[in-house]
């Protein structure tokens, strides 16, 4: 019997480590697991090549051409800008489910971008957290502008496609999120077009999700979701 195949896609400006107990899990469960770096992206948040939104979308559209060719069933995994691309991937091929953390849709409203100012210069405070100081040692304000433009690119795309996405679909987002507004994945389980779709909060997390208080909550909801269409 074929493995099955989870892509999962980490976010803007970040790297495969954003969403590495997630995928250190599902390895364990027995599925073939792909984390891609995106395009200009590096271990280092705040250095970025001139990468381009079409770069990010073909590099995933060339993982899931090959699985595809191979038979294998596709789990799409996206974190944050990650799961922008993967709706995107979603509408274009037949993928088994779609796994939706902290989706972009809402990035830094109002409300939220106080909230980012005020943590990001109090970033240096010692009575932090060490993940809390990795998270608050990126700025949106270090990200070159042509970066931010091809982020907004995906966004946009993604938007225009989840009326038409019918696939089993499972949203996880942090209440406590203080980049994405936690309205994102209630906008986006409203108008997708799935009829088996699941909608999970978390009342202690923040953005990053796989890596905060209750990652293993992640890992358990994804696991059963991927589990009930084995």
């Amino acid at each position: 019997m074929q493995r099955e195949l989870c892509i999962i896609i980490h976010g803007f400006a970040g790297n495969p480590h954003e969403v590495e107990p997630l995928a250190h899990a599902l390895v364990k469960m027995d599925y073939e697991i792909i984390t891609p770096l995106l395009s200009g992206h590096s271990m280092d948040k705040n250095r970025m090549e001139k990468a381009t939104a079409m770069d990010w979308l073909e590099m995933i559209e060339t993982i899931i051409k090959r699985a595809i060719d191979e038979e294998k069933h596709v789990h799409l995994i996206g974190f944050s800008m990650g799961a922008m691309i993967a709706s995107i991937m979603a509408d274009r091929y037949k993928i088994t489910t779609l796994v939706l953390l902290s989706p972009a849709v809402y990035v830094l409203t109002p409300h939220l971008l106080s909230k980012r100012l005020r943590e990001f210069f109090h970033a240096s405070v010692p009575s932090q957290s060490p993940l809390d100081q990795t998270i608050n040692s990126f700025s949106i304000f270090s990200i070159p502008v042509h970066n931010v433009f091809q982020f907004q690119k995906v966004v946009r795309q993604a938007k225009n496609v989840f009326r038409q996405i019918s696939v089993p679909i499972c949203l996880i987002h942090g209440e406590m999120d203080e980049t994405v507004d936690p309205k994102s994945s209630e906008w986006i389980f409203r108008v997708v077009a799935s009829k088996d779709k699941e909608l999970h909060y978390l009342p202690l997390s923040r953005h990053h999700i796989c890596l905060g208080p209750e990652s293993d909550r992640v890992i358990q909801r994804v696991s059963r979701f991927l589990e009930k269409h084995h």
